[in-house]
């Protein structure tokens, strides 16, 4: 009886998804012992996808691995979010919605990183410029918000709320208080200060924009590598 010989990137593909749940879980982890089942939790969760996913993604040697890897980072992220349901604080709804705008803002990252590795770019560069984007756009409330103010774009800001992932989350977890009512807040943000903001009331919008937004790019990723597959590159 011959004996079978194991392909060795098999072995090296398992190694990698591993690591990555390795790296999620502990990253949600070390939130849960930080912040406890309080809001910061959601936020740190955030946080670890922007880090963890442009690499998780790239990766991969093909799309299909390449979603993966990307599971490999969310699903250990939403399992830890679990926690304050169990504990009563928040609700199974208010958890998958929760989970529904993190897997498509994780999406949305692993998307740009894949783009610019497919159009060329170093692996290093696309995964840096993707978390770039994603810091930035997770904490725009900080840096940006008194730009818009001063310059009267209230109408701007609102809009940018309905689809910020951070603040998405506050809104879904009605359980806890605005985060720009706590008092580190008062000295980062001019939300709810100088210009009024109504948080979410669900993940609908938030959602919606970087679900399609990862969809058109991941999709943009696999025609761009058949194309580079049919050209012999």
């Amino acid at each position: 009886m011959t004996n079978q010989i194991r392909n060795p990137n098999e072995r090296s593909v398992f190694i990698r998804f591993i690591l990555l749940i390795v790296a999620s879980l502990a990253s949600s982890a070390a939130c849960w012992w930080a912040a406890g089942d309080s809001l910061g939790l959601f936020f740190g969760g955030l946080f670890a996808v922007t880090f963890l996913t442009p690499a998780g993604v790239l990766a991969q040697e093909n799309p299909w691995r390449a979603v993966g890897g990307w599971a490999a980072v969310v699903g250990p992220i939403a399992v830890v979010w679990i926690l304050p349901v169990l504990k009563a604080l928040d609700t199974p709804g208010q958890w998958m919605q929760a989970v529904l705008v993190l897997a498509a803002y994780s999406m949305a990252i692993g998307g740009i990183a894949l783009v610019l590795a497919r159009a060329g770019c170093p692996v290093i560069f696309a995964a840096a410029t993707a978390v770039v984007l994603g810091l930035a756009w997770l904490t725009w409330p900080i840096w940006l918000s008194p730009i818009l103010v001063r310059g009267g774009l209230g109408g701007v800001v609102q809009n940018l709320v309905k689809v910020n992932p951070p603040l998405t989350i506050n809104g879904i977890l009605t359980n806890e208080p605005a985060w720009t009512e706590r008092s580190l807040a008062y000295h980062l943000t001019d939300l709810n200060q100088d210009v009024p903001i109504q948080l979410p009331a669900n993940a609908r919008a938030c959602a919606a924009l970087h679900g399609i937004l990862g969809l058109v790019l991941w999709s943009a990723a696999m025609v761009r590598r058949r194309k580079s597959a049919s050209r012999g590159f």
